[in-house]
């Protein structure tokens, strides 16, 4: 039997903060001692490593330890943002087995430690897996990270999100057992008897048919549809946004194809990638992507209004593959520019997420980046939510 539970806590100091989350999430999974707890904190936390591990050791009565740092945490409970916060998730089972492990030195590296984490799916071949990554944001690229896993086992999912930090740090950090590094990735393979459904919810939605590239060169779009590309996008403005392109870019994106053999945008298909840089005088959209001549495209707005509707319609795809199940536990990682900066107020998903699915063990925290599978193949979303469920084999 799947046992877990969910805890949280604002208290600033930190043993406090992990005696409260730890005991909460305890209690709810009703044992005495955990396999492993997860944890994520806000960055102020991560100076006082032995006060926090040490006391989660202490009420989980488990070292096997693992989580990062994030720009904010959330539970079923809610979402804190702004201010300190620490989440813990314990587990305990006899049917899955769970490694948590911490790869250091991660820049330039990201091909040798995906081979590394790897090994973890090897162990437990012909059994269902499930990786949770919680890779530096500032170093590496999670990308490349994803690549090396898939051509060293095959495809396995992978959920999870860049390490973030309040904005003021400009340092991430990953942790596992007593070990807090940065420069990092520190995750979870989860392997044995076990079903996972997973979904993402798009915070920039299409306001564009899709187009094609007819002009590029590395990450630079010089022709859409054969026109100048910053003239499509210029037209694709409305209102105050038109007379301000370089506002504009807050706002208006490009969705590209996660697969780009099927080359498609249409819903569900897509990544959202930024626009980094305007030419007026040459026409060229700079983005941040390689892209290739023939690659569909579209362009994309981030709205709330719009993201509350996408995130009912995964829940909703969610609920119906559960057909009346309660899941063990789930991950939702949410993007850092999704939450109260996109909807004006907070615990908006969250909120959403216990309507549709009801009380259960959640925990997550607002990434640099999102990572999660669409199709069979595992991508890096941005301005996006990703919510995998974990549920006790039927």
């Amino acid at each position: 039997m799947l046992r877990a539970g969910v805890g949280q806590s604002s208290e600033v100091s930190t043993d406090r903060a992990a005696e409260e989350a730890a005991r909460q999430a305890m209690e709810q999974a009703g044992i005495s001692r955990a396999d492993i707890a997860v944890v994520f904190f806000t960055v102020e936390h991560a100076a006082h490593k032995r006060e926090l591990t040490e006391t989660l050791c202490r009420v989980a009565r488990t070292g096997r330890i693992v989580g990062s740092s994030a720009a904010g945490i959330l539970t079923a409970c809610g979402e804190v943002e702004g201010t300190r916060g620490m989440a813990v998730l314990v587990l305990s089972s006899e049917d899955i087995q769970i490694d948590p492990f911490l790869f250091t030195a991660l820049r330039g590296r990201e091909e040798q430690i995906g081979y590394g984490i790897a090994q973890f799916k090897r162990r437990v071949a012909g059994q269902n897996s499930l990786l949770a990554l919680f890779p530096d944001t500032y170093n590496g690229q999670a990308q490349k990270l994803l690549q090396a896993i898939e051509s060293a086992t095959g495809f396995v999912p992978v959920v999870g999100a860049g390490s973030s930090e309040n904005g003021m740090a400009q340092v991430t950090y990953q942790l596992c057992g007593d070990a807090l590094d940065t420069n990092a990735v520190a995750g979870l393979h989860i392997g044995g008897s076990f079903e996972t459904q997973i979904e993402i919810t798009q915070g920039c939605q299409p306001i564009t048919k899709p187009m094609v590239i007819t002009r590029a060169e590395q990450n630079l779009i010089y022709e859409i549809d054969h026109r100048p590309a910053l003239e499509v996008f210029a037209r694709t403005l409305k209102g105050p946004l038109a007379e301000d392109l370089r506002r504009a870019l807050m706002y208006l994106f490009v969705g590209l194809p996660a697969d780009t053999k099927e080359n498609s945008v249409a819903p569900g298909h897509y990544v959202v990638r930024n626009i980094v840089a305007l030419d007026p005088d040459k026409g060229i959209l700079g983005v941040a992507e390689e892209v290739v001549e023939g690659e569909a495209m579209i362009f994309t707005f981030r709205d709330g209004e719009r993201a509350r509707d996408d995130l009912n319609q995964m829940l909703q795809r969610q609920s119906d593959k559960l057909a009346g199940r309660k899941p063990a536990f789930g991950f939702y990682f949410n993007c850092c520019a999704r939450g109260r900066s996109l909807y004006g107020v907070p615990d908006i998903d969250t909120a959403y997420i216990r309507q549709a699915l009801g009380d259960f063990p959640l925990i997550g925290f607002f990434g640099g980046y999102e990572l999660a599978p669409l199709g069979r193949a595992n991508h890096l979303f941005a301005y996006t939510g990703v919510l995998a469920l974990v549920t006790e084999a039927g």
